[in-house]
């Protein structure tokens, strides 16, 4: 999620979620704050989303962890440390600096991946989008996280 709007969310969440769990759980003991039980299993049943939803934008956000927006800067490194070592090569064989930036991500972990319409549209070695994490928990969330950029 992106990192402007998870802060915001994330309290709002988490302070509707577990007032809604709380209510939830005490109707399970008898102390009910709605007027049928129903109605205090659902309150439990959407708490405990929101949290699982907050825990999901922390997951998932940039602050949390490297994902989607740790890879922007894994390419910016790589493309740092190929026109560091050949620095006449971008005009004169910008294949061989594409081939290295392809290495040095896969090098890291990364896969060439072409599935992402941005990549479709700019396969270039220094687009995020056309790499995916070898780590399949990582590659699932990047990959979500691509579906909405």
């Amino acid at each position: 999620m992106n990192e402007g709007i998870a802060p915001f969310l994330s309290p709002l969440t988490l302070l509707l979620g577990g007032g809604l769990f709380t209510i939830g759980l005490l109707s399970l003991f008898d102390l009910h704050f709605l007027k049928t039980k129903m109605q205090g299993k659902v309150a439990l049943a959407l708490g405990l989303l929101f949290i699982l939803a907050t825990e999901a934008m922390f997951v998932t956000s940039g602050a949390s962890g490297r994902y989607f927006e740790g890879q922007k800067m894994d390419v910016t490194d790589c493309e740092y440390q190929i026109e560091r070592d050949f620095p006449l090569e971008r005009r004169g064989n910008p294949k061989l600096v594409h081939d290295k930036i392809v290495a040095c991500m896969d090098e890291i972990g990364y896969d060439w991946s072409r599935d992402h319409y941005h990549c479709g549209e700019a396969p270039l070695a220094t687009n995020p989008f056309c790499y995916l994490p070898r780590a399949p928990m990582q590659r699932s969330i990047v990959a979500w996280q691509m579906k909405f950029e």
